[in-house]
């Protein structure tokens, strides 16, 4: 697993909990932490061997990510913010296995639950069987929920010229590679939406970030495709509310709020997310 990390105290004991949690046994948990002063250099110290990590300068998340991946040796590579974590304690047991059962998949991921910074689910981000089309329009497919062969990675990992859509170019770079996606369909991880995050912060990088990558990989995001990506969210918004009897407090792995669940299915499909309290957008 591999975790880029600045300041992110508040959110990195869930992260390496998750983790150290999972009841496959032979994982190993590389973090790269960005020069931190918050306190996270002590969370991993007291993290004892079970994580591997060092904390330094580094040119961004990318680049944090790109040393992790260096240092690390698993055949099957996660990559989970230090924000995020892994829904339950059995995620990498069924990772390994689908992967184990589907030789011919380089790239296998599956749903997602967003979470606020107190651990109240927000949404649920189902994701769909893969189609490059759709992903030409969006990017449906969540970070901390996808598992990568190393065979399919090149060294670096990432292209650390992008500072948003690192993500989604990795995965439109592996699909046009015609590497193989396959779908779990079971709840992986957590993407957590705290108010420090990128998508809170730079949504300008993201836009200049998307520009890039139109030509790049033939991207659909002018207004003509402005049907199909709503069609895909209110698809995304229906078939989310059916994973929603699959969350339980007491079977996640990271730390729940007492609110867990609150307004949830109200949030899924009786409301607009514009309408949403600013705290939730």
């Amino acid at each position: 697993m591999l975790t880029p990390s600045l300041d992110q105290a508040p959110w990195l004991p869930d992260n390496l909990r998750s983790v150290a949690c999972q009841t496959y046994a032979d994982i190993e948990h590389v973090v790269v932490d960005g020069g931190s002063t918050d306190g996270s250099l002590a969370i991993l110290a007291a993290a004892g061997g079970a994580v591997t990590w060092e904390s330094g300068t580094d040119a961004g998340q990318a680049d944090a990510i790109n040393r992790a991946f260096a240092r690390s040796t698993g055949e099957i590579i996660g990559w989970l913010n230090s924000d995020d974590a892994y829904f339950d304690r059995h995620v990498v047991t069924e990772a390994v296995a689908f992967l184990a059962a589907h030789p011919d998949v380089d790239v296998a991921y599956g749903h997602c639950v967003q979470i606020t910074g107190e651990g109240m689910v927000i949404q649920m981000l189902w994701a769909p069987p893969f189609d490059l089309e759709v992903w030409k329009s969006c990017n449906p497919q969540m970070q901390p929920a996808t598992f990568v062969r190393r065979r399919a990675l090149s060294e670096p990992m990432l292209d650390d010229s992008f500072h948003f859509a690192l993500d989604y170019e990795l995965w439109l770079r592996l699909a046009t590679q015609r590497r193989r996606f396959g779908r779990i369909d079971r709840i992986l991880a957590v993407d957590r939406h705290q108010l420090g995050r990128k998508s809170a912060t730079i949504k300008d990088v993201n836009a200049a970030d998307l520009k890039r990558l139109q030509p790049m990989y033939d991207l659909h995001l002018g207004p003509e495709f402005d049907a199909q990506r709503t069609s895909f969210y209110r698809r995304q918004r229906l078939m989310g509310a059916l994973l929603i009897p699959r969350v339980r407090a007491d079977r996640v792995a990271f730390t729940p709020s007492p609110q867990f669940k609150q307004g949830l299915w109200r949030r899924q499909i009786g409301s607009r997310r514009s309408d949403w309290p600013e705290e939730l957008r």
